[in-house]
């Protein structure tokens, strides 16, 4: 029996290389995308030490050509796409939308635009060969600032708000061809990124961000892990959730109910 393929967008260091690891180790082959062949080469060699197949697939998921390339390659390497894994973080960028430079509004921009579009342009091509099949999987990893914003992360919530949108109106549409599409919003993820200090900005606007992403604000009292973020996109990736479409897992320690 064949083993299943799954792509995932956004394969380097963090979230994606643990989802691909994680994958790698229940069976699944791997295509892996991420701007920088080095970086991907990494996260293969990780994914081949647990005895999957790795295919590398530097490239740019905003631009339509390239995205319509990077699929044909996969095609023809692997000839199938059981799940797709969409999982980019653009910068941030920390600052209030009356603050904002004619510079940031270009930074804005483009990280709303790496987030939705390129999350678009990934879902509209991988959705024709899984609909050719009759099946497949589609799964965002997103943010819960997508869910309930704070201040001056404007750009990262609209991105991930509009990938929650656009999830929705994949799960409508592809359905009925058998493909199903959800999206699994992390929390702050504990690790480097939770201590990082923040950039430099007005000490109010800094206090704000930190009670934002206090990990004893949610109702286990902690962080989250990329364990514990992967294996929720691989339940929704994968048979266990056949059922399930449509749907946004909030993944962030209890901080949101919605």
């Amino acid at each position: 029996m064949a083993r299943p393929v799954m792509m995932i967008a956004g394969a380097g260091p963090g979230m994606g290389r643990a989802v691909a690891v994680m994958a790698a180790e229940r069976g699944y082959d791997l295509a892996l995308i991420a701007r920088r062949a080095p970086i991907l080469e990494e996260t293969a060699s990780l994914v081949r030490e647990a005895g999957a197949a790795a295919l590398c697939l530097p490239g740019d998921v905003t631009d339509p050509a390239n995205v319509a390339e990077l699929m044909t390659r996969h095609m023809a390497h692997f000839g199938r796409v059981d799940v797709l894994v969409h999982s980019i973080l653009p910068p941030h960028l920390f600052k209030r939308i009356l603050d904002l430079t004619p510079d940031d509004l270009e930074h804005w921009r483009k990280s709303v635009e790496v987030s939705s579009f390129g999350a678009l342009l990934m879902a509209h091509a991988a959705a024709k060969p899984m609909a050719a099949a009759g099946r497949g999987s589609i799964v965002f990893g997103t943010a819960t600032s997508g869910l309930q914003s704070y201040p001056a992360v404007s750009a990262h919530a609209v991105g991930k708000a509009a990938i929650h949108s656009l999830m929705q109106s994949l799960a409508a549409e592809l359905g009925p061809l058998g493909i199903r599409a959800n999206a699994m919003a992390v929390g702050v993820i504990d690790g480097a990124t939770a201590r990082a200090p923040l950039p430099a900005m007005p000490p109010q606007m800094a206090e704000d961000i930190r009670r934002a992403i206090d990990a004893s604000a949610g109702a286990l009292r902690r962080n989250v892990t990329e364990s514990e973020a992967a294996e929720a996109i691989l339940f929704l990736g994968s048979e266990a959730s056949s059922g399930i479409t449509g749907q946004i897992l909030a993944v962030d320690g209890g901080r949101i109910f919605h």
